[in-house]
């Protein structure tokens, strides 16, 4: 569960089916580091969903025709790995 430094009280209204759920689920004590984790989660796919919107469209086909299709795709993703290995190998001997 998330760890809070600095707390401040809120009050939301939410529906009784639902803290129904949360009181049969979480133990009594951790319900407001349990909304923590639960709004921190929330918030971080909120984040990311929006930088994905803010990113949509900044790849161009012109840009990478040797990427045209999924076997180049492949290809490539294979020389990255094999470059890893390969790096690896070189490290670790």
């Amino acid at each position: 569960m998330a760890k809070i430094s600095k707390t401040e009280k809120v009050s939301v209204t939410l529906p009784s089916k639902l803290i129904a759920e949360v009181r049969t689920l979480v133990p009594r004590g951790e319900v407001s580091a349990f909304f923590a984790d639960a709004v921190e989660q929330f918030l971080a796919h909120r984040r990311q969903k929006a930088a994905m919107e803010r990113g949509f469209g900044a790849w161009k086909g012109k840009n990478h025709p040797d990427l045209a299709t999924p076997e180049d795709s492949t290809a490539y993703v294979r020389t990255l790995r094999e470059a890893g290995k390969e790096r690896i190998a070189r490290l670790s001997s």
